[in-house]
């Protein structure tokens, strides 16, 4: 398997009445692509790097131009989104894994694939890396940016904003982690993601505030990605900060991680949103630490 770290920079809409709001809320197009592919023993031996003509806000940020130094004319001449993601995808290999600081930029990828009508199915493998980074070197669950992670280790990145700098800044921080020894256990992938995207879960619905999810059919089940069966979710756990977890296996034992937001929208409403994962070793341990909190 290749380890692809990946980074990304996006525009977004340049007020309110721009942003697009079908067939969701659409506000991160993805202009610039930067991956360093690692080899067996974790060292770079490949990059990948290009700029996205946007399609979407063609009409650039000015706190992106700033934040980024992308400035238009940069993007005149590249590639569409769809043209660029398969050259990246081709550069990836036939069986890779994504590591990105945290998880923001995978569900920007996806989204970006929505929109563009580009496949999401098999969605890709993913490992975070501010996660690992938490719980492997700090020992801690907190979140930690990865400026504050070359900080830490005393690293002296490149200038920060630009995909290729930042991927090569989040390669620094893995040659402290030995990554080989655990990298395995924190990679998933999202699972009915982009059903979940049009039907409005993953940035949240709003429900009467008494409706229990684990009875509802329509929040309780998905469809498995590997037979095409249902799904049930059961094995509840509430882990405190409006979260509750469910796990679910398909017929062909494929084993599955929820996770459930919830958030008081009113006296009378809650807002409620979802993420399935593929079970990883990292995910059942926190399922398993939700369900003995629940329990005592």
């Amino acid at each position: 398997m290749n380890y692809i770290v990946l980074d990304m920079e996006w525009n977004q809409p340049y007020n309110e009445q721009a942003l697009i709001t079908a067939p969701f809320a659409f506000n991160s197009e993805i202009i610039e692509i930067g991956a360093v592919k690692l080899g067996d023993d974790f060292e770079a031996v490949d990059e990948f790097s290009t700029y996205i003509r946007p399609t979407f806000y063609p009409v650039m940020m000015g706190a992106v131009v700033r934040l980024t130094r992308i400035w238009p004319k940069l993007l005149e001449e590249a590639p569409a989104f769809p043209e660029a993601y398969e050259a990246f995808r081709t550069w990836c290999g036939p069986d890779f894994c994504l590591c990105t600081w945290s998880t923001t930029d995978i569900r920007v990828l996806l989204d970006n694939l929505i929109m563009h009508g580009v496949p999401t199915e098999p969605s890709p493998l993913f490992c975070d890396l501010q996660r690992v980074f938490g719980r492997e070197l700090l020992r801690e669950r907190r979140q930690c940016s990865l400026e504050a992670a070359l900080s830490i280790l005393g690293l002296k990145g490149e200038r920060a904003h630009d995909a290729l700098h930042d991927a090569r800044n989040t390669v620094l921080v893995c040659g402290r982690m030995e990554l080989a020894d655990c990298v395995d256990e924190y990679i998933t992938s999202y699972v009915n993601y982009e059903q979940d995207r049009l039907d409005g879960l993953i940035g949240g619905v709003t429900v009467p505030a008494a409706t229990d999810i684990r009875r509802d059919s329509a929040l309780g089940t998905f469809p498995c990605p590997y037979c095409g069966g249902a799904v049930t979710l059961g094995g509840w756990a509430e882990a405190g900060g409006g979260l509750l977890y469910g796990s679910g296996m398909c017929a062909e034992e494929h084993e599955f991680l929820a996770r459930f937001k919830f958030r008081r929208a009113g006296k009378a409403e809650t807002t409620v949103k979802r993420l399935i994962f593929d079970m990883s070793d990292d995910l059942w341990d926190t399922y398993q630490q939700a369900l003995e909190q629940a329990e005592s």
